[in-house]
């Protein structure tokens, strides 16, 4: 977790949202801003991460990108021709 509390920011949640929010508050005894936090902190990575792909799919589907075969990354790697179970023995 953060270990400095920074700006507040206001956020309008539905009802049900808020209700879950508030128990999970009140089943832990803490406040609904701690919990709000938490989870922003846990998921908000993820949502950065999901970004970054949609960014990087769009960027490929305008031309901006250049894509390489499995063959390619295979023989990068050094593992052309290797049946895929034993290749993964051979990277790890």
């Amino acid at each position: 977790m953060a270990s400095t509390l920074g700006s507040p920011l206001s956020v309008r949640l539905p009802k049900d949202l808020r209700d879950r929010v508030a128990a999970l508050a009140r089943t832990t005894r803490r406040s609904q801003g701690d919990i709000v936090r938490e989870v922003l902190e846990r998921d908000l990575a993820a949502l950065e991460w999901e970004q970054r792909i949609s960014d990087r799919a769009a960027a490929h589907r305008a031309g901006n990108t250049t894509a390489i075969s499995a063959e390619e990354v295979d023989r990068q790697l050094g593992i052309e021709g290797e049946p895929a179970a034993d290749a993964i023995g051979t990277i790890s």
